[in-house]
């Protein structure tokens, strides 16, 4: 298994940087894009190292926010997509009323790709599985207040999913946000491959301070036997930091190249 880092937070000395996230995953032979960025860097970094996006095989929604998604606009036409359904969803930050869904109709996706909505796991490959809905099982890892809906309610962003691919080195999994929860994602993951040991997370873990819900993440990974860390765009950079002194972290930016 590859995967290369087409956008992150993090620059590298040849490819661009953005408030995003998109990952380019080969898996038997399989090519799958994993979110979409913000605008057109994903795809001008995929081309500086080489990959020709015309080959996709499927491309994979984490969640209905625009820096995953609004860079779909800018990735080749009459691909497959899959994501949960609620990814169109109109979503805004309390704190300024600002909107952060989709600028992508749900009309402009259906004629731009071929859209299958899904809020149920789904097998992309062998072992190889697009998550669903996350259930919300932890007792530390609450709905963040700070999104709302067009109502003003709490978002409880229930279209947040993952990836999580069976390696030979273990199970990888693959996230954008983790707004359902990084735990929450990996007691998902080990639904699909019960006795296998987890080798790596990789993406967004959407923790932003040293708390008492971190504390409480350190001790869960250690739980289970979580060693090798390689956390990116919405892990602030002092949880990195932290989490360092507890795993094997790499810190990862565009351009990077993971091989499980």
């Amino acid at each position: 298994m590859k995967l290369t880092v087409l956008v992150d937070n993090q620059a590298s000395s040849n490819c661009k940087a953005e408030h995003g996230l998109s990952f380019y995953i080969e898996y038997n032979n399989k090519k799958i894009v994993f979110d979409a960025g913000q605008t057109d860097i994903a795809t001008i970094n995929a081309h500086k190292l080489g990959i020709d996006l015309n080959q996709t095989d499927l491309i994979v929604l984490s969640h209905g926010h625009y820096d995953h998604g609004n860079g779909l606009k800018y990735f080749p036409k009459n691909k497959p997509l899959l994501a949960h359904p609620d990814i169109f969803t109109k979503r805004y930050k309390r704190i300024n009323n600002q909107y952060i869904g989709l600028d992508l109709s749900e009309t402009d996706i259906e004629n731009s790709f071929k859209i299958t909505r899904s809020s149920k796991p789904v097998k992309i490959e062998h072992q190889a599985w697009f998550m669903g809905e996350i259930p919300r099982i932890t007792d530390f890892e609450s709905i963040s207040p700070k999104y709302i809906l067009e109502n003003g309610e709490t978002d409880p962003i229930i279209d947040d999913t993952a990836l999580t691919f069976n390696t030979n080195k273990g199970i990888v999994i693959i996230t954008g946000c983790s707004h359902s929860g990084i735990c929450n994602i990996v007691l998902k993951a080990k639904e699909f491959f019960p006795h296998n040991p987890i080798a790596a997370i990789v993406g967004g873990f959407h923790l932003s301070q040293i708390d008492e819900r971190l504390e409480k993440t350190v001790k869960f990974f250690k739980q289970h036997h979580i060693t090798k860390l390689y956390p990116s765009h919405c892990t602030h950079p002092r949880v990195i930091c932290h989490l360092s002194t507890h795993f094997d972290v790499s810190w990862i930016s565009s351009g990077d190249i993971i091989e499980f």
